[in-house]
């Protein structure tokens, strides 16, 4: 595939390329032959497997803006799915980075250059394109109606891709309500509330991609969830190799987080239901998501067989070494899987952005770019909790570990990181110096744990708020500390009592975003006593999304698809927090 360079064509083409054929992706996965077509594709079961595999092999892409490293390094935060997640913690409220000098996420944690120069949302706009491209590509090659079992499993993993990446681009895309008059006045007069992204499938052409709006929200979920119930069909009975490979249980949890999605949408704004239901006319409120978001996380939870992790399994077991970094881990659902072979570069990858035990990145104390859990959701979290040790007490820094801490480090390399620096993930084996070992770390899609949790919420809101807090409690009481006691009594007191818990559970795992944007939570960064670094300290509006939570979209595509609306750019709309 010929590599692009210039920013206005690599992005404003990414669409169409999508949508004009084969060929691309063909070579792509055949490189040592630019000759392959669609009947040859077809013929051969391996040649489908290898399309499943490019899928697969996308999610954890280096430099898919494809810049040309015979000139340029690739991009500091190309380095696939786990990089939008590192994306999206750094715009909530709880993910600081110690020394902003080597910060690879700047625009979201500073909140600025978010619209026509924002570079990370045109390679973010891009990278799930492309993503996209693949899963069509091989959905388009399969009967619909095949009985062959090899053939269902690979479009049953094509459909479940291109569910979760439509899934994502619809919550990250959709324009909220901000609490700044200058941007939702012009949201209102665009006619962008509703709107999520457009739709591209293995049935779009070239001329309908020039001219593609835009889908509002009912018709996009009505397709995500119709994506899934393919899905779910076509994998049924299907046991897979490993655990990068989505299966039942993976479908249920989308399912899952769709339905959780749909029923605070219908619990905020009742008047969006008519238009669901004119597409899906088995739902007739707001109850029935959130039963339809109990059951299958339920089913997830079930089916999966996955066990929440142990305190032994978070801090890396015995050795300290397998800590969020494999796919092997109980609870983990779905995940990536990372090899030495796809670690290009000691900087530009997870681990060198994640973990501050290790030489060869950016988040150890010689460049201090270590990720902090915020002050405010720290001494929130009770001594009796053991996930507290997951981030050094403010009171522990500079001193040697003793036996609170399970670190890596010696004595005297641990007194050197920084005041609640996180330690929950740990280089690969262990491996703090060789970057092509220590960065190779899996990366959690999906845990047990976000089931629990969906479920509990899922509970209060259909079935009442005892309900919920009973599913929450015994989670709790279960596998985390057993001490743990929830005494909310209304609906808006145990979701913050549930997301205070969830704000713990996923830090670092870009989970936590869905659920800000979702419920429309405030941000708050800049408060008395803050560890947030000057800068960073926006403070978004009560009741209101955060306004950089709407992701600009990309001016670019414009250029070749006349019916896009861009979203309003929200550049620096509300200031740094100085302590008035």
């Amino acid at each position: 595939m010929k590599k692009i360079t210039l920013i206005t064509k690599a992005l404003a083409c990414c669409v169409l390329l999508m949508a004009v054929g084969l060929n691309s992706c063909i070579e792509e996965t055949f490189p040592e032959s630019s000759t392959a077509t669609k009947d040859q594709v077809m013929k051969s079961k391996s040649a489908m497997e290898a399309l499943q595999n490019s899928i697969v092999g996308y999610i954890n892409e280096y430099n898919s803006y494809e810049r040309d490293l015979n000139y340029y390094n690739a991009y500091n935060f190309d380095f696939g799915y786990p990089a939008w997640g590192i994306m999206r913690d750094v715009m909530c409220e709880d993910f600081y980075i110690y020394s902003s000098d080597y910060d690879y996420f700047p625009e979201y944690g500073l909140c600025t250059s978010l619209g026509v120069n924002n570079t990370m949302s045109y390679v973010l706009y891009g990278y799930y394109f492309k993503l996209l491209k693949r899963a069509n590509d091989l959905v388009g090659l399969i009967d619909a109606n095949t009985t062959d079992p090899l053939l269902k499993q690979y479009a049953g993993v094509a459909h479940t891709y291109r569910a979760l990446a439509y899934l994502d681009m619809a919550r990250l895309y959709e324009y909220k309500k901000t609490g700044i008059a200058k941007l939702d006045n012009e949201a209102a007069a665009n006619k962008v509330y509703g709107l999520t992204t457009q739709l591209v499938t293995e049935k779009t052409s070239e001329t309908d991609a020039r001219n593609n709006p835009r889908v509002p929200f009912q018709t996009m979920y009505k397709y995500i969830l119709d994506e899934l119930e393919t899905a779910g069909n076509l994998l049924n009975g299907f046991t897979r190799s490993a655990k990068n490979l989505p299966n039942s249980a993976v479908v249920a949890g989308l399912k899952a987080r769709t339905w959780l999605e749909l029923g605070t949408r219908f619990e905020k704004y009742p008047a969006d239901l008519a238009a669901f239901t004119a597409v899906r006319s088995d739902i007739t409120s707001a109850k029935d998501c959130y039963a339809k978001a109990a059951q299958f996380a339920r089913e997830a939870i079930t089916a999966s067989g996955a066990q929440p992790l142990t305190e032994s399994d978070w801090f890396g077991g015995k050795s300290y070494t397998t800590g969020f970094n494999s796919i092997l881990a109980s609870s983990w659902m779905w995940g990536i899987i990372t090899k030495e072979a796809n670690v290009y570069s000691a900087y530009i990858n997870f681990a060198s952005n994640m973990c501050p035990e290790q030489t060869f990145g950016v988040a150890n104390a010689t460049y201090g770019a270590t990720r902090t859990i915020s002050k405010a959701l720290f001494d929130q979290i009770p001594d009796a909790d053991w996930r507290k040790a997951s981030w050094i007490a403010p009171g522990d820094a500079g001193k040697a570990p003793g036996s609170k801490y399970r670190t890596l480090l010696t004595d005297d390399d641990f007194k050197t990181l920084a005041p609640y620096a996180g330690l929950k993930f740990k280089p690969n084996e262990g491996n703090m110096i060789d970057y092509k070992v220590g960065a190779a770390m899996d990366y959690p899609l999906m845990r047990v744990e976000e089931m629990y949790f969906i479920e509990a919420e899922a509970l209060a809101a259909s079935q009442g708020v005892a309900a919920g807090v009973s599913a929450l409690e015994s989670f709790m009481k279960t596998y985390r500390y057993d001490s743990y006691k929830c005494s909310a009594t209304t609906l808006a007191d145990f979701r913050k009592e549930l997301m205070l818990q969830k704000r713990i559970e996923f830090w670092g795992e870009g989970i936590i975003f869905w659920d800000y944007k979702r419920l429309e939570l405030k941000v708050t960064r800049g408060y008395k006593d803050t560890n947030c670094p000057v800068g960073y300290r926006m403070n978004s509006i009560e009741g209101y999304c955060a306004p950089w939570f709407n992701i600009y979209f990309n001016k670019y595509e414009t250029d070749q698809n006349k019916a896009i609306i861009l979203n309003p750019d929200p550049s620096g709309v509300i200031s740094d927090w100085t302590g008035q």
